[in-house]
């Protein structure tokens, strides 16, 4: 299956407005995509519309969240259904600290329907950390059903091995997803990520032109993300 699993819609305070529910499953079809996930910064809200439009255009959503933990690592979270991803939106949304998103600076966190109407604005800033490190969440995400994969984890800033230096082998993580995949051996050379992960190379998009990549990445059998999609 082609894929694009960390995408940003504009409830995400650092993504364009006209990332809107439609507009990335339209952008996503023209780019040949069968799976998507929207995964706005710690926050769940936009899934309903996207799985509608989604639906619509004739491709499958794959629930999820990028969380950022109380480290300031970021965690893709990924569910089969989007009650499991609400749920863990409201939990996190509750540990976020009382800082209001000013629009000018931030952007305005829009809640949408499935016909790119605005229902709602987000207060509370949702870049912020949470209250849950990184054991915590990845406890709950499994809890709830689901499979929690570090973000961008050869990145400089908001990633497990920027933050901790290497991966716990206790986390237990199955999958990591890659901004540029080739630096993959390197790291596991230098034992700072265990061999034999399954990875993700997702587009991490908060504007439409980013969502128009060429070939998109494809998603084997095998791979761990598989029993969720599976779901859908």
């Amino acid at each position: 299956m082609f894929y694009d699993l960390h995408v940003h819609s504009a409830l995400s305070p650092c993504a364009d407005n006209t990332m809107t529910p439609a507009s990335i499953a339209g952008f996503l079809t023209l780019s040949g995509a069968d799976v998507v996930a929207v995964s706005d910064h710690n926050s769940a809200r936009n899934l309903p519309a996207a799985k509608k439009a989604c639906n619509a255009f004739g491709i499958k959503l794959l629930p999820a969240i990028e969380v950022n933990t109380a480290e300031e690592i970021h965690l893709l979270c990924y569910f089969s259904e989007i009650e499991q991803a609400l749920e863990l939106g409201e939990k996190i949304y509750g540990t976020l600290p009382d800082v209001r998103a000013d629009p000018s600076v931030w952007g305005s966190q829009l809640v949408f329907d499935e016909n790119d109407r605005v229902l709602a604005k987000i207060d509370k800033l949702l870049t912020l950390a949470s209250g849950f490190d990184i054991y915590q969440m990845t406890a709950l995400i499994r809890k709830l059903g689901g499979i929690a994969v570090p973000a961008h984890v050869d990145r400089d800033a908001f990633s497990l091995l920027s933050v901790r230096g290497f991966m716990p082998d206790d986390l237990s993580f199955s999958c990591i997803e890659l901004v540029r995949p080739h630096k993959y051996a390197e790291l596991t050379e230098k034992k700072l990520l265990p061999d034999g992960l399954a990875t993700l190379v997702s587009s991490d998009a908060h504007n439409l032109t980013q969502l128009l990549r060429e070939p998109l990445p494809r998603l084997g059998d095998g791979h761990p993300l598989m029993e969720l999609i599976e779901k859908l």
